[in-house]
């Protein structure tokens, strides 16, 4: 297992240096430039803008640019804010929680709900509860989670006025503060992940219910629940766990969208705002450490296949 783990984490590093070349690059290729987003429609002349463009180091080639970038990347430094006036990581690490809280929660309630709906569906093929459980997750895979916001907000929050419809309050401020103003972005990030899980997880049981050593421990006389918990669901685990962690990828980039409905300040908001301002570090930073949470999410998944399936690290 150890051996297993050192390999993997040495192909990790170098999928990371993919990454933040990737990010540079497809940063650099967002149409307009940070200089007019910060002059505005001010009239200025062309000394005035060459100066700045210096001073920001945009006057020099890209592949110059990226030479100097690179190593300040790596020790985690992506310099200035451009626009926040303080540097990247401090405007990254303030904006993170949030993130980080939703994405979290919406995986925890996707995991509760849908592996449960998923076993019982597979379990009971063909009946009533398979019937809703499929209607239910194509239902949910099929709304949009930005409409389903707007659902969500008109009728919790406007309507009934149970929950707050937007902003963000810190944990410090008291549970139920934090809690409330997460409660719609979780419900609305997660039902599409229900969906997927639920139909993984379908699937998956359905092809291990119908294996030999399945039925070999139901003829030994085990308890249905020791066959689904101990036999069954363990060697469907491998599968579930993939989508588990894609799920919790599509969480953070859905995050993008959930953040600027509910006005939460987090990642997904902090990069929106730094595209259009053509914000390059803040914009380089968020997306990077987006990237590095779903590769070592990625990573996780990896060695949970060798704990479920001992055989992978062999292979």
């Amino acid at each position: 297992m150890l051996r297993y783990t050192l390999r993997r984490v040495l192909e990790f590093i170098p999928t990371i240096f993919i990454a933040v070349t990737l990010i540079f690059v497809i940063t650099r290729l967002v149409p307009g430039s940070p200089i007019t987003a910060l002059i505005g429609n001010q009239s200025v002349d062309a000394a005035k803008i060459d100066a700045m463009a210096q001073q920001l180091g945009l006057d020099r080639p890209v592949w110059e640019q990226y030479i100097e970038w690179l190593p300040r990347v790596v020790t985690g430094n992506f310099g200035q804010s451009m626009f926040f006036s303080a540097p990247v990581v401090d405007v990254i690490l303030d904006r993170f929680p949030v993130t980080f809280s939703l994405t979290f929660l919406a995986l925890i309630v996707t995991i509760a709900i849908g592996i449960p709906i998923g076993i019982l569906s597979a379990m009971r093929r063909g009946g009533i509860f398979d019937y809703f459980g499929n209607v239910l997750s194509s239902l949910g895979m099929a709304l949009p989670p930005f409409w389903l916001g707007f659902m969500l907000m008109l009728v919790f929050a406007v309507g009934l006025q149970w929950v707050p419809a937007s902003g963000y309050r810190p944990i410090e401020f008291g549970f139920w503060n934090w809690f409330s103003r997460l409660l719609l972005p979780v419900a609305a990030l997660s039902v599409s992940q229900i969906g997927l899980v639920v139909r993984m997880t379908r699937s998956t049981m359905i092809e291990v219910l119908g294996t030999e050593y399945v039925g070999m421990a139901r003829t030994k006389g085990l308890r249905e629940r020791t066959v689904i918990l101990k036999h069954a669901l363990r060697n469907a685990m491998i599968q579930i766990v993939t989508v588990i962690g894609l799920v919790f990828a599509l969480g953070l980039g859905g995050s993008v969208i959930i953040e600027n409905v509910f006005a939460l300040p987090g990642l997904g908001e902090l990069i929106t705002t730094a595209a259009v301002r053509r914000d390059y570090p803040t914009l380089e930073g968020g997306i990077f450490y987006l990237t590095l949470v779903a590769l070592a999410i990625n990573l996780v998944v990896d060695l949970a296949y060798a704990y479920f399936n001992p055989r992978i690290r062999y292979s």
